[in-house]
């Protein structure tokens, strides 16, 4: 069985999704709730916490608790994650050829320094977690919608840094990407998977995202020196992505694999039978 606040929070949650609490009114004061359950203010406090965890609602200092933009009543931005190219370089897709790297508090558009990897891309890497490795950090977005913008951390191991010297530092026109390409002698390729975690203070500050519960939208971008002859393939490069998942979604195509290919064999089996193959 529910608990009060769960019930109080979920009847709340049926009210907004209805629009009789549209986004940007007021909910009515916790008294009110309180008297209208008869229930205490800590209860409805308690629902109201659980609300703003799932980014529905948002209290505004001396003013009240107001019902926020839901991402489906906002247009999201779809980001088609594609390699394209201009007169300055490499770009992750159309929607942000425009973008450029903006300050960081301190003043800097690139910030080089040397980190601990994290666990997940020192797995990719192949290295030990925490290994010391050159990370270069840039906030990039569009300078005419302040909102749009995304962290993106690069990780570099130690023997890329080594044979490009300028990846630990200005990189010049092109970036890192065609100074990888002109040191091999052939070109990159990219892979990428995509999840959501919730931000942390920091990133939430640098990405100007509310303080609720809205997740980001990470995508983990792994660039390759592929494999040729008897030489295995290199990972160059670990790009940690990240963006509200609130303002910007994720587009790719979905092609048809082996096993699909056109003209398809006839179905022998019922979708619906209890051993049909999940979708």
């Amino acid at each position: 069985m529910a608990a009060q606040y769960e019930q109080i929070a979920r009847d709340l949650r049926e009210r907004i999704a209805s629009g009789e609490y549209a986004p940007g009114t007021a909910l009515p004061l916790m008294r009110d709730i309180a008297a209208e359950y008869g229930v205490s203010d800590i209860t409805v406090r308690k629902a109201y916490g659980l609300l703003t965890r799932e980014g529905l609602i948002e209290s505004r200092r001396r003013t009240g608790v107001f019902v926020r933009e839901l991402p489906d009543r906002v247009r999201l931005t779809v980001r088609n994650r594609q390699i394209e190219r201009d007169e300055l370089g490499y770009y992750s897709g159309p929607e942000v050829q425009h973008w450029r790297a903006l300050p960081h508090p301190g003043g800097e558009q690139t910030r080089v320094t040397t980190a601990p990897a994290p666990a997940d891309v020192a797995d990719i890497l192949g290295v030990e977690t925490g290994t010391e490795m050159t990370v270069r950090r840039r906030i990039i977005g569009d300078q005419n919608i302040e909102t749009h913008r995304q962290l993106a951390d690069s990780w570099i191991p130690a023997w890329v840094t080594e044979e490009v010297p300028a990846l630990a530092g200005n990189t010049g026109a092109g970036g890192m990407y065609d100074r990888v390409e002109e040191w091999a002698g052939r070109p990159l390729e990219w892979r990428e998977e995509v999840s959501a975690r919730m931000p942390s203070p920091e990133e939430a500050s640098a990405l100007l995202m509310p303080d609720t519960g809205v997740p980001l939208l990470r995508a983990v971008r792994v660039t390759v020196l592929p494999a040729r002859r008897k030489q295995p393939e290199r990972v160059v490069e670990v790009q940690d992505v990240r963006m509200s998942a609130e303002l910007f979604a994720v587009g790719y195509p979905v092609p048809r694999g082996d096993s699909a290919k056109w003209p398809v064999r006839p179905a022998t089996s019922d979708y619906y039978q209890a051993d049909a193959p999940a979708d």
